[in-house]
């Protein structure tokens, strides 16, 4: 049996006519005479008993209408969902990203993203950068985003590089300075990341060069924790742009940090992850892309629109 000459036969035991049957499918009075006498070939036996003109159904044809129409009604709704999702208006999404992401930055992009999609799901799983690599690589999520400081053949990766700022208290005499350098900091405690953190590494090598001592007070395990030592006025810090955007964002007073240019760079890289060698869905390629033109513009390196004009 074909699931062409199924709808035919449906249509012409609901309407009692091929002519009624060929107009509501659209095609000729023939055409649905032929599906008919290709499934009645199929089966064995006449399905209709054809009197004066007209057809009438045995009682096989009854039972064939019965047990057929589960299969058309979910082919019809297979066919729905199906243009419902290469309209990406349905389907399921699983993200993992930074903890420094999954408080504002995600949800408020995911929120704008599933909004005028009802039927969109999704799942966000913050862990560190090195987990959100081998989740990716392992292809149990569709999208991730991380810390450029490993790769995977297993995951394809769109970076984006930016500038780290110095964040001082806003009070501070260093926050009327247009840039700062080790120079202005030497000798001053610092709040930063772990041993090891690529970011703090860079600002040692960046002291080294310069021949001056850094002077660290308070070891973090991310920049969220290192700003209440800087608002409070006993360390300076480097910070990435969206641990900035993250603070701003956060704030609900009026923020007690700047966040000024500092020379030497120190580069902060992430990347935005999809599977490398499974299809990624029309869906999930749309969310990278919207996060990708996000991640760049919280860095300042993508001038356009604002984010609700994009999705």
């Amino acid at each position: 049996m074909k699931l062409r000459q199924l709808e035919a036969f449906r249509e012409v035991m609901l309407t009692g006519s091929v002519t009624e049957a060929a107009r509501n499918m659209g095609r000729t009075q023939p055409a649905v005479s032929a599906l008919i006498a290709g499934l009645e070939s199929s089966v064995g036996y006449p399905l209709f008993e054809r009197r004066k003109g007209r057809l009438h159904p045995v009682p096989e044809a009854h039972y064939l209408l019965d047990q057929s129409a589960t299969i058309l009604d979910d082919l019809g709704k297979l066919s729905h969902n199906m243009r419902a999702v290469g309209r990406l208006q349905e389907g399921h999404l699983n993200i993992a990203c930074l903890p420094v992401f999954s408080t504002i930055m995600l949800p408020r992009l995911i929120s704008s993203f599933v909004k005028d999609r009802g039927n969109v799901s999704v799942s966000l799983v913050s862990q560190s950068s090195e987990r959100v690599y081998e989740r990716l690589a392992s292809q149990q999520f569709d999208v991730g985003i991380a810390e450029a400081t490993t790769h995977s053949p297993l995951v394809t990766e769109v970076e984006t590089s930016m500038d780290c700022l110095c964040a001082v208290a806003a009070d501070s005499d260093l926050a009327r300075q247009q840039i700062l350098t080790p120079h202005d900091l030497v000798g001053l405690p610092m709040t930063t990341f772990i041993d090891g953190h690529f970011i703090r590494r860079q600002v040692e090598n960046a002291f080294v060069r310069e021949r001056l001592d850094l002077t660290i007070r308070f070891e973090m395990q991310n920049a969220a924790s290192q700003f209440a030592f800087v608002e409070d006025g006993l360390a300076w810090a480097i910070v990435s742009p969206m641990s900035v955007y993250y603070y701003k964002q956060s704030e609900l007073n009026q923020p007690r940090i700047v966040f000024i240019p500092f020379r030497p760079s120190i580069v902060y890289r992430i990347a935005v992850l999809t599977p490398a060698h499974t299809p990624v869905s029309r869906l999930a390629r749309a969310f990278s892309d919207i996060l990708v033109d996000e991640v760049r513009r919280v860095a300042g390196l993508d001038p356009r629109q604002d984010l609700s004009d994009r999705l």
